[in-house]
């Protein structure tokens, strides 16, 4: 079974999507996008790096590039996958429609389509990275903090445009995209973000190799990080350093969390037994399944089951 958490997209060809989305669940999965998704009505239930989100009408969720995220209509009970999580759609469009109509709008970019600002500013694209890096910037913003700006027609504009494709339909994208995330960090400002302290990015990836493409890609089986560390041309204690600053946790600890991550899918949308979970997800029985399962999640495997 592929359970890979990582979804490709065309960068160069397509550095953005934007489009409607009718789906009731979206499993864990990560991509190299920012993404952007506005509640048209009802209620959506969102993890991200081990944060829990409820969006109601007229919210915003921003899942920052890299970051393992996942969602779901509340109002909707879970699908019938046939026992096969590959049945659940990551985020595409036109996929499952759902029981309740249109529930979202997505927009989803690569950096490389945003705005710089004056010289003497960040830019927009280095900004939001480093809310991604800051604890107290939340992945949720709330309607009300959103209530002088006009954001449903936002999306609404960008789909359009994106259906239109008519000359320039990117660059009017582009424009409106720039436009919300000023909003955005503007909204982040209030919380404390500062938009001048920038961190350092991108250090373990590369066009010939990806650190986490890796981890996702080999999760099920033992993972050699001085290996790793050689591959980035870093000594272990380097690496373990840069790797600990840039996504806030260790190596072995972020092995771990995908390992979980990917567990919770066969939990929560099949009725495998623990024991087939714990060795298609690589850990060395359930036993140590359980164990981490219970650390990093505050539950048993039994009782996230039941919990849904």
């Amino acid at each position: 079974m592929n359970s890979d958490l990582f979804e490709y997209s065309d960068i160069l060809n397509s550095p953005f999507q934007v489009f409607p989305l009718d789906c009731d669940v979206v499993r864990p999965h990560w991509h190299y996008f920012t993404e952007i998704v506005y509640v048209v009505h009802g209620e959506i239930e969102a993890e991200v790096q081990e944060k829990k989100y409820t969006a109601e009408e007229g919210d915003l969720l921003i899942f920052h590039a890299k970051q393992i995220h996942s969602f779901r209509n509340r109002n909707v009970s879970n699908p019938d996958t046939s026992n096969d999580p590959k049945k659940i759609p990551i985020l595409v469009p036109d996929r499952a429609k759902s029981q309740s109509g249109r529930l979202l709008y997505v927009i989803k970019y690569h950096e490389m389509i945003v705005s710089d600002t004056s010289k003497n500013s960040p830019s927009l694209s280095k900004v939001v990275q480093s809310a991604a890096m800051n604890e107290n910037i939340p992945n949720l913003i709330k309607k009300e903090q959103l209530a002088d700006f006009d954001v449903k027609k936002i999306f609404e504009d960008c789909i359009k445009e994106t259906k239109s494709w008519t000359y320039g339909f990117d660059i009017v994208i582009a424009s409106h995209l720039n436009l919300l995330l000023a909003k955005i960090i503007r909204t982040w400002m209030q919380l404390g973000l500062n938009p001048y302290s920038i961190s350092k990015f991108d250090l373990f990836s590369t066009k010939e190799f990806s650190v986490l493409e890796y981890i996702d890609k080999h999760s099920a089986e033992n993972i050699n990080i001085e290996a790793l560390a050689d591959k980035c041309g870093m000594c272990y204690s380097n690496f373990a350093k840069q790797f600990k600053n840039q996504f806030g946790r260790t190596c072995k600890e972020y092995i771990e969390f995908v390992r979980i991550c990917k567990a919770d899918t066969l939990l929560l949308y099949t009725d495998k037994t623990l024991d087939f979970i714990s060795q298609e997800t690589g850990f060395t029985d359930s036993s140590h399944f359980i164990r981490t399962y219970k650390k990093l999640r505050g539950i048993t495997p039994k009782q996230r089951r039941k919990s849904e």
